[in-house]
């Protein structure tokens, strides 16, 4: 009889974690109606699932915001269900993943191109005869190869593009996870985003066999410029909603939020496990807050919110829940910055610097681990790296940054090691 009020407060706990993927799915479908109350929302979403989506495509472009943001609607709603019908529990991993699927639909993954994948991992869980759970969020993670999924459903002859679709996605979906594990022991959990780091390499793999059979890759870039008050106001409610919620569920003062800013941000860093949801959702309305706030200090400059760079700040404050703190992230992006003005001959406000100097930040627990110096040195490398990393796989892996992050890690950590053998606690 003692463990029923401990049970019934666990029982209560994953519900509330529940409701929050949902929620964030219905503000979602709400500014997508907003944005196109009209059938154009249902033609473009299908425009979207037939279209190409490597580095950097914005969906908004090609079908409209509304049907973009419908887009990572149903990526969001399919992918939490996904993870419900397992009975997972809902934790910060949970939380990290759900909104990366969401963020990332507005930057290239759509229904169509990460079945394939999923189904992949669920025959690779098949086949060790394990249960699927095990592999579900590196599977889901995995989808950032979907673009070449996509490539291949636009480019390929009629005949053949549909089986050639979905047996180039279950193979990235059966071997993702086979690398992804290996991978997280290269960079010692000092890169958040290992599975892009994995899906870099297996991506580079696909890529080359690929051409070596006549097919080639050209990264074309769409940037949408429409919807910007919109989406600024629907960042704002998201990120609100986030932070209300939290304060709603006992984070009420700086000394329940403090302990979040002692976790280096190693993985594994489970925010929700480690301490309560209340201050993790804080977290995750800060973290998003900080990719936010460097987007309006940018837009003075031009800047302008669309799919790729509110998938920026989904990305960041999703990880808020799993490794990410402002403490931990500032330093990160403060070295990308610096680098773009001492090396990078393009201008700041590019897509592709934008997003590196919002997404190099699953370098944080560099930061959080050695300090806010080896933080910075950690962002300036990875904006040099960043650069060049998108030819090796064509523009393939969405995870771009979770890449170039892993080879910063493969460079810089032993560095930091042998000068410093000691890391901070």
């Amino acid at each position: 009889m003692a463990e029923e009020p401990g049970k019934n407060r666990g029982v209560l706990l994953q519900k509330k974690l529940q409701a929050i993927p949902v929620a964030l799915a219905g503000i979602l479908l709400v500014f997508a109606v907003i944005a196109q109350p009209n059938l154009s929302l249902f033609t473009g979403l299908w425009h979207i699932q037939l279209s190409e989506a490597g580095l950097i495509t914005d969906p908004m472009a090609t079908g409209g915001v509304g049907a973009a943001l419908l887009n990572a609607t149903l990526v969001l709603l399919i992918c939490t269900l996904i993870i419900r019908s397992m009975k997972l529990p809902f934790t910060g991993v949970t939380f990290a993943c759900l909104f990366m699927m969401a963020g990332f639909a507005l930057l290239g993954k759509n229904l169509v191109n990460i079945a394939p994948i999923i189904l992949g991992g669920w025959l690779y869980a098949r086949y060790r005869r394990e249960p699927f759970s095990q592999y579900i969020y590196m599977t889901l993670f995995g989808t950032c190869l979907s673009p070449m999924v996509s490539f291949l459903l636009v480019h390929l002859q009629p005949v053949v593009r549909w089986p050639a679709m979905v047996a180039c996605g279950v193979v990235i979906g059966f071997l993702i996870p086979a690398v992804a594990r290996y991978t997280v022991r290269v960079h010692q959990g000092y890169n958040l985003y290992n599975v892009g780091f994995a899906a870099g390499f297996l991506g580079l793999g696909v890529a080359s066999v690929l051409k070596g059979v006549g097919v080639e890759f050209e990264i074309r870039s769409t940037w949408s410029w429409e919807g910007h008050v919109l989406l600024c106001i629907m960042v704002a409610v998201i990120l609100g909603g986030l932070l209300v919620t939290g304060i709603c569920l006992g984070c009420r003062s700086w000394r329940d939020y403090r302990p979040i800013l002692r976790h280096s941000g190693r993985a594994v860093a489970d925010f929700i496990l480690m301490d309560e949801l209340g201050p993790c959702l804080v977290n995750m309305a800060l973290a998003g807050a900080v990719g936010f706030g460097y987007l309006l200090l940018l837009m003075p400059l031009g800047v302008r919110l669309n799919g790729p760079l509110v998938c920026c700040i989904l990305s960041m404050a999703g990880f808020g829940a799993f490794g990410k703190h402002p403490r931990n992230i500032v330093p990160v992006m403060a070295g990308a910055v610096l680098a773009k003005f001492l090396l990078v001959e393009v201008p700041i406000v590019a897509p592709g610097v934008l997003l590196a100097c919002l997404l190099c930040t699953g370098l944080a627990p560099i930061s959080g681990q050695f300090g806010w110096y080896w933080g910075m040195a950690a962002g300036f490398l990875h904006m040099t790296i960043v650069q060049n990393t998108a030819l090796l796989h064509g523009g393939m892996n969405l995870y771009n940054n979770g890449f170039a992050a892993g080879l910063v890690c493969v460079l810089l950590v032993p560095i930091i090691e042998g000068i410093k053998p000691e890391p901070k606690e």
